[in-house]
């Protein structure tokens, strides 16, 4: 992880405007001598240094809000893309199930005494076009299950907490 690309920009912004205070200081110097050895002309006005100084500050914080929202922004945005991705165990998670019903839509399965207790009993679930299903490498469809069939069922958490059946995989090689 290297240095962060804005931190330069805030540097260089920085430098930018201590230089232009410097240099107006020593212009504002530099019309105070003159306006002190001849004191009979006319004299332009100057504004005095310690409001450039005010007036350079608020500059600074003003830039220095913007790009703290910039960079908290973009590396918020860069940590939550990489967390998207990233599964947890507990997100996926398969088990065995003998079919007891296929719908035209839907399939209702009895999870096997093998299982997980939470994975036990009877179990419906809506298939969509998201959902695929195999035998052994073989992409199959839904009307191609037969109750009694014994399959394997994964399921997906997402981010916000609902689980849905991502593969369904008959696991007898009955063809």
């Amino acid at each position: 992880m290297g240095f962060p690309i804005y931190i330069y920009g805030l540097f260089a912004i920085l430098l930018i405007l201590v230089a232009t205070v410097i240099v107006y200081f020593q212009v504002y110097k530099r019309h105070i001598n003159k306006a002190l050895e001849t004191t009979g002309g006319k004299r332009t006005s100057m504004v005095p240094p310690y409001r450039v100084a005010i007036v350079m500050t608020i500059i600074v914080l003003i830039i220095g809000i913007l790009i703290s929202y910039y960079a908290g922004y973009i590396n918020a945005y860069k940590d939550y893309e990489e967390d998207a991705w990233v599964l947890q165990h507990s997100d996926i998670q398969t088990y065995y199930a003998e079919v007891k019903e296929i719908g035209e839509r839907s399939i209702v399965v009895d999870g096997i005494p093998l299982n997980d207790e939470n994975y036990q009993g009877e179990f419906q679930y809506d298939v969509w076009g998201e959902v695929t299903i195999y035998r052994q490498d073989t992409v199959i469809q839904l009307s191609d299950l037969s109750e009694g069939d014994l399959i394997s069922v994964t399921l997906l958490t997402d981010r916000t907490g609902i689980t849905s059946i991502f593969k369904i995989e008959l696991l007898t090689d009955e063809e």
